[in-house]
């Protein structure tokens, strides 16, 4: 690995605060060097300085003389772009010296031999912290963060992606030598004159390139509102390029790309988002997102930093409090520069406008320093502009709207190109204009969960030793394999549900009461080990699983166990009700898996819960979304996605207990389930019979083992009947296994995948990647491309969110 500047020898903390000052890029890109960025800076006026850089590494850093010089330079950084995007700016940990490194194992030595209750203060955290990190945050808010993350998962889908092409494209280069192939087709030419040629050699470019489906290659594009009608063309087009059709802009006076999102002001003064018709993929409506402030109305407007600006036609400057789309609607004045009524972001610098043509002073802008959302200073732009109706920018050069034409000017004034309007818009009154990136598909807005607290239909609680090594059952304060073990009690969960923390209290008395010694993870002894409990929303049926070790204990000592366990928890004196009661016996180190057995030692053996009208029987290990009204919300989203009818065939891939399938199967042609675990295919055949559907299936194997064949059997059935599929995915956090992916890519009659993810900042990426990449030689079939995503949060107070992405198969050139 080489780098492409020096670097500075460690040093001790002191100095490294001082001299370490420093930002990551890090969407550098792997292949770009330090050089290219560094004169990039220096062009747009940003002071630093040095620019670091290593080989294959996809971030860099930029270093600084000063905190100040940093403050003042990450707003101009964030304006910048940068391989068809902005730069994506964030704060570094101090870099740490290798020496403090090579001690770290001693360290670790002397850690392991310190006193066991000196290790767990050290480890000593609040179980409200761990299990719901985000209690204290407003639920909006929540939901703002969650939608920008799930924003992010679509930028490195292309991202991703577009490296994948990027590797494929150097492998063809490196193996196909074009000069060895022409010779041997000037051969063939000899021998068969009359022969014509397979391959056209264009001497232009490489003829073994690889091209790169269109949702990868956008850098985006420019929005004009001409006559109450919204019109785009790409911002890199040549000047005939034309201006498409989008939506009706009826009394819309101004558009700003915000958040991903093409927003706008109409002349009620009201702000809305351009919105993706669900059940029309190209056609669009507008949706309303808040008021303007009170008694000014706007007239342009801006994103910064995730917030919206906004312009009066008098000049005052208005920002809308809180970012995003989740702004709380209340607006405060910036600042004010004379009559200027259009306002646009370039280079670190707000620049507004008046197009007054008889005003002393039409330009003016306003530095982006780190206090700009605080207070906006305008002064005199002298730079001799054009007059502009609209205001925005792409690279390093100003984009104006004029009359007749488009202007790229420079900082200083100067005309680099004029693009004269096209007939669409061509003498047309302008009332909107922006550049837009936007993602690689429409992303819904984040739907809600129906609950936020108590909302968990399924709990596991860990027997251990509290903070004062006494008997304890709750959660972990941490990852056993990261060496935590400390328990703590469930009562400041604000996800867990009452009844569930009542059951935990019985079970405490129990570990305090009955002798039974608690499992310890250091010694492999004692009994109480894992108590799962599952709860019904709709039916109130609570079920509770025991997990104890075994081992050194005798067939009586064993049964008394049981015993305990069932009177206990089925005291009348409880403030809950018991329905289902299992042991599961166990002696591994590790945890059983599904398909590990359980004994069944009280009342029903299943549990029932509904949703969206159909009955579902559950057993002890089977999977069903934790979140029930949730779960209603996302299969309602994924049966509007997967916009099936009686001539479909749907493919439930790691279909459970058939949730999604049943749910589904009003309406469908016919459905397969296919899933790996027995348990849960034996209760999705009796949920099926349980809703008297007729059209659904089960499959207990691998997914690869078996879709391929049952496709074309279930195919040439009702070749007449079902002639399209569709493929719905609900994988673990884990993904799918590459051989399900091998086998969605390879069955071509598969059009669409739902794909709805419940880790999609890491295993969905990769697996996007994979459906939607080049042939490779374990990978081939026509590629697919998201069409549409919807995130949905299922987990309240937590970080973690579900995703839905469709993807549809491209189709193929002739």
């Amino acid at each position: 690995m080489q780098i492409s500047t020096v670097m500075e020898s460690p040093v001790d903390g002191a100095q490294m605060e001082e001299n370490d000052i420093k930002v990551i890029i890090m969407n550098y890109g792997k292949w770009k060097d330090a050089k290219t960025l560094t004169e990039l800076l220096h062009q747009r006026g940003v002071s630093f300085k040095k620019v670091q850089k290593s080989r294959q590494l996809s971030f860099g850093f930029v270093h600084f003389h000063s905190k100040e010089e940093r403050a003042e330079a990450i707003p101009k950084l964030e304006t910048i772009e940068w391989n068809g995007e902005l730069l994506e700016v964030k704060d570094v940990l101090v870099k740490k010296s290798m020496k403090l490194a090579r001690q770290s194992y001693k360290r670790c030595l002397k850690e392991q031999e310190a006193p066991k209750e000196q290790q767990e203060d050290v480890s000593e955290r609040d179980i409200r912290d761990v299990v719901t990190p985000w209690a204290d945050v407003p639920y909006d808010a929540q939901l703002e963060r969650k939608e920008v993350e799930m924003k992010k998962v679509l930028v490195k889908i292309v991202r991703q992606t577009r490296k994948e092409y990027g590797k494929k494209e150097k492998r063809v280069a490196k193996n196909c030598n074009v000069s060895k192939k022409r010779k041997l087709e000037d051969e063939q030419i000899k021998e068969t004159q009359e022969k014509p040629l397979n391959v056209f050699m264009d001497n232009s470019k490489p003829q073994y390139s690889l091209k790169i489906p269109n949702w990868l290659t956008s850098n985006g594009s420019l929005y004009i509102v001409a006559n109450d009608h919204l019109y785009t063309r790409t911002l890199e087009a040549d000047a005939e390029t034309t201006w498409h059709y989008v939506a009706n802009a009826e009394n819309i006076v101004a558009i700003v790309s915000f958040g991903s999102e093409l927003v706008a002001v109409k002349t009620d003064n009201t702000i809305y988002a351009l919105k993706t018709r669900l059940s029309q993929p190209d056609s669009f409506n507008w949706e309303k997102l808040c008021s303007g402030p009170e008694g000014y109305a706007l007239s342009s407007l801006a994103s910064l930093r995730g917030t919206l600006i906004g312009c009066t036609g008098d000049g005052k400057i208005y920002k809308q409090e809180g970012t995003g789309r989740f702004a709380a609607g209340k607006w405060t004045q910036l600042g004010e520069a004379p009559g200027v009524s259009v306002i646009g972001l370039h280079n670190g610098f707000l620049y507004a406008h008046n197009k007054d043509s008889n005003c002393a002073v039409p330009w003016w802008r306003a530095s982006l320093d780190a206090t700009a959302l605080n207070a906006l200073t305008f002064e005199p732009f002298n730079a001799t502009m054009p007059r502009a109706l609209g205001i925005t920018s792409h690279n390093r050069l100003l984009i104006l709207l004029t009359l007749n034409s488009i202007e790229y000017v420079e900082e200083d004034g100067t005309v680099q190109a004029s693009i004269p309007m096209t007939h669409e818009v061509k003498d047309a009154m302008f009332t909107g204009f922006t550049s837009h990136n936007g993602l690689c598909c429409p992303m819904d807005s984040i739907h809600a969960s129906p609950v936020t607290e108590g909302y968990r239909n399924k709990c596991e609680f860990s027997f251990g030793f509290d903070k004062n090594n006494k008997p304890c059952v709750g959660f972990r304060l941490g990852l056993f394999r990261e060496g935590s073990v400390v328990v703590s009690k469930p009562d400041e969960c604000i996800n867990v549900s009452k009844d569930m923390k009542a059951v935990c209290a019985v079970m405490q008395v129990i570990l305090e009461t009955s002798g039974v010694p608690v499992y310890d993870v250091h010694t492999k002894t004692g009994v109480w080990r894992v108590l799962t409990v599952r709860q019904s929303i709709n039916t109130e049926e609570l079920m509770v699983i025991v997990q104890v070790n075994p081992a050194q204990k005798t067939l009586e000592e064993r049964a008394a166990v049981k015993e305990l366990i069932v009177k206990r928890l089925t005291d009348e004196e409880n403030s809950f009700r018991i329905t289902s009661i299992y042991v599961q016996e166990y002696e591994g180190l590790s945890a059983p898996s599904d398909n590990d057995s359980v004994e069944h030692v009280f009342g029903k053996t299943k549990l029932e819960e509904h949703l969206l009208g159909m009955r579902f029987s559950i057993s002890p290990n089977a999977f069903f979304q934790v979140n029930t009204l949730g779960a209603e919300k996302l299969y309602t989203l994924v049966k509007q996605h997967a916009n099936a009818n009686e001539h479909t065939m749907l493919y439930d891939v790691c279909c459970g207990t058939g949730t999604i399938g049943i749910c589904l199967s009003q309406g469908v042609g016919e459905i397969v389930g296919i899933e790996t675990c027995k348990p849960a295919t034996d209760d999705a055949e009796v949920n099926a019979e349980l809703n008297n559907v007729k059209n659904v299936s089960f499959v207990n194997s691998k997914a690869e083992m078996v879709m391929k064949n049952l496709l074309q059997q279930k195919r040439g059935e009702n070749k007449q009947q079902l002639d399209r599929v569709v493929a719905i995915v609900d994988p673990p956090r884990a993904g799918l296994h590459h051989q399900v992916l091998r086998a969605l890519r390879a069955c071509a009659p598969v059009e669409r995948i739902v794909y709805v993810s419940c880790n999609p900042t890491n295993s969905l990426i990769r697996d996007a990647v994979t459906l939607c990449g080049p042939n490779t030689k374990s990978i081939q079939g026509q590629a697919f491309k998201p069409v549409y995503a919807v995130p949905v949060d299922m987990f309240p107070h937590t970080p973690h969110c579900e995703m839905i992405i469709v993807f549809d198969r491209v189709e193929a050139e002739n």
